[in-house]
């Protein structure tokens, strides 16, 4: 982007190793891109007892608007056919981020950066405690604490897809409530995924989205680790600063992003619409899991969040809502992830 920078740097005793800086004109709003090419990767030297190894490894600097988050990704070629794989996702502070690539290797390796999909926050990977406690009032019996390890990160959007979103992609609005920016409705499951499909195939097509990413529904344990935001209570803050649920909405639902978002910058993670994850419904594990996918077979998937009608106990952040994949209800909608293919 216009303003990005990268630099490779070669730092050591004495030169290991010769890089190749090229720089290529870029169009204006197109990504800022660079390529480093290696020489040598490693040199190696031993006398007596002291072996001394010294590894060249491409040093990436980002520059921006502070505040700005940016993705960085690599090549091995460029042009229409070029393969580009996310390396990273970077918030720029005050000051410039430096990100190393451990894994180049012989070859020619192309860097580039690129402002953040539009109305999506990165989420990091992380683990957390999934469920609520036997303490927590109107909790449900399928909620049992487990602790729950997500080893990739991914983007989540930060608002409920808008039925303004949804007929520039599938040509309808099937939405009861009418608005451009309310949340559509009336979407089953198999909609939802279709949309997401629909999505992928298009940003896919216009470069716009790396490969093996997708868009796809969040997982439950996705779900429920951007609701919580880092914390473990029964929600992520005030409901009635966050939510449209049955005692602020007024029986119907609001335009996305018109409450407070949580502490990672999500909105509507509780109430205005439920929303439907990837998973079937499934008995929590008793101990730790690692990347949990639901039950491989079922009859019911999940939904999150509660709605506009739903009271305080359906709004919780381990609240969890069933519904078969085929029904098309006003109280629930969807939110996509971009994630790596599954």
């Amino acid at each position: 982007m216009r303003g990005n920078r990268f630099a490779p740097w070669l730092a050591g005793c004495g030169v290991v190793a010769v890089v190749g800086i090229n720089s290529r004109a870029t169009q204006v709003g197109a990504p800022c891109e660079r390529s480093v090419q290696e020489k040598a990767i490693r040199s190696d030297v031993q006398t007596g007892d002291t072996r001394l190894t010294v590894d060249l490894v491409a040093r990436i600097r980002v520059e921006g608007p502070s505040g700005s988050a940016r993705v960085v990704e690599w090549s091995e070629r460029l042009g229409s056919d070029a393969v580009w794989q996310v390396l990273t996702n970077v918030t720029i502070g005050a000051e410039a981020r430096v990100v190393v690539d451990l894994e180049v290797g012989p070859g020619t390796r192309y860097y580039r950066a690129r402002e953040t999909p539009a109305g999506f926050v990165w989420i990091w990977q992380g683990s957390f405690v999934m469920g609520s406690p036997a303490s927590e009032p109107n909790r449900g019996s399928d909620e049992v604490q487990h602790t729950v390890a997500l080893t990739q990160g991914f983007w989540f959007s930060d608002h409920e897809t808008t039925q303004a979103e949804y007929e520039e992609v599938t040509g309808i609005n099937p939405s009861y409530f009418r608005g451009a920016q309310l949340p559509v409705q009336l979407v089953d499951w198999y909609d939802a995924r279709e949309y997401c499909s629909k999505l992928t195939e298009k940003e896919a097509a216009s470069g716009r989205l790396s490969a093996g990413w997708e868009y796809r529904l969040p997982t439950e344990a996705e779900w429920e680790y951007a609701a919580r935001a880092g914390t473990g209570g029964a929600f992520a803050g005030s409901l009635d600063a966050m939510g449209w649920y049955a005692n602020t909405s007024g029986d119907t639902t609001h335009g996305v992003r018109t409450k407070q978002a949580n502490g990672w910058g999500l909105y509507d993670m509780a109430g205005n619409v439920a929303e439907w994850c990837l998973d079937w419904h499934a008995v929590y594990p008793a101990g730790p899991i690692t990347d949990p996918m639901g039950g491989s077979l079922g009859s019911f998937r999940i939904v999150r969040g509660g709605n506009w009608v739903s009271g305080t106990d359906g709004c919780r952040s381990a609240s969890r809502g069933v519904s078969l994949p085929g029904n098309r209800s006003i109280g629930i909608g969807f939110r996509p992830v971009i994630g790596l293919v599954r």
